[in-house]
């Protein structure tokens, strides 16, 4: 039996089309230099049917520490709203289905949090630049992976696919407010989380200055987020930035970073 060396929730979601080649590849999760005091994979409901619950129960044998949950699919940001409900108080740590970790990825991530248990914290981010009238620059136009940047900064913008760590309260409420996530964020969770950490003045740190990139698993490109938003990032972070009037957020100074408490 596993025993937690970091007190987090890892928090992964997954598709049909990828959940055979996310669970055949697990097995990074046991190479990890620490493991998570729980991880859990949330499927939706709608997509998996009983029998094929049984199915992948059979061929695809969780690790110990591992559970899998079905809930009503909330589209990528699955991914954290249900932990951020059923692990509250707990720091949550959000992983991609198509990325194979490195064995000091979470450690890197614990790490960091413990250094400065105020951010959100992850190895991957760009910088956001405004454009000459103040609204937001195209996405394409970025400070992309933000080198040299380590924050912390309201500037950086987490890319979930290298991993992102969630401390308690990063998030505001608003997070929970599925009617506004799908009219303005529908496809785009980065966006929504790093709008919701701006409201909360929640500034996000990578774990080091210079972005890291992770092999993603064979085959699993036939289905990437990214080929769906592509166009529609845009749009999606200019919805949102105007309904909750984030730009003047992003001049807010951070706050100075402190150590967590021994234990926390």
């Amino acid at each position: 039996m596993i025993t937690p060396s970091a007190h987090v929730v890892l928090s992964i979601t997954s598709i049909p089309e990828r959940i055979e080649l996310f669970l055949g590849a697990l097995g990074w999760l046991a190479q990890q230099r620490v493991q998570p005091w729980a991880t859990v994979i949330w499927l939706g409901e709608e997509s998996f049917t009983p029998e094929r619950r049984r199915e992948l129960a059979a061929r695809f044998p969780l690790p110990p520490g591992v559970e899998i949950r079905y809930r009503p699919d909330l589209g990528p940001q699955t991914k954290l709203l249900y932990a951020l409900r059923e692990f509250a108080g707990l720091p949550i740590v959000t992983a991609d289905d198509d990325v194979i970790y490195p064995p000091d990825w979470l450690a890197g991530l614990y790490a960091a949090y413990q250094e400065a248990p105020a951010c959100i914290h992850c190895w991957r981010a760009h910088r956001i630049r405004l454009a000459d009238d103040g609204t937001l620059a195209p996405y394409r136009a970025w400070e992309w992976l933000a080198p040299g940047v380590q924050g912390p900064s309201h500037r950086l913008f987490p890319t979930g696919t290298c991993g992102t760590l969630y401390p308690p309260g990063a998030l505001a409420s608003e997070v929970f407010n599925l009617g506004a996530m799908r009219e303005l964020c529908p496809t785009a969770d980065d966006t929504w989380f790093k709008a919701m950490a701006l409201l909360q003045g929640t500034p996000a740190r990578k774990v080091q200055p210079d972005s890291v990139e992770f092999p993603h698993i064979a085959g699993s490109e036939r289905k990437m987020l990214w080929t769906v938003n592509e166009g529609r990032n845009d749009a999606q972070l200019a919805a949102v930035f105007e309904r909750y009037q984030l730009y003047e957020r992003l001049a807010t100074p951070p706050p100075m970073p402190r150590k967590a408490h021994r234990g926390s």
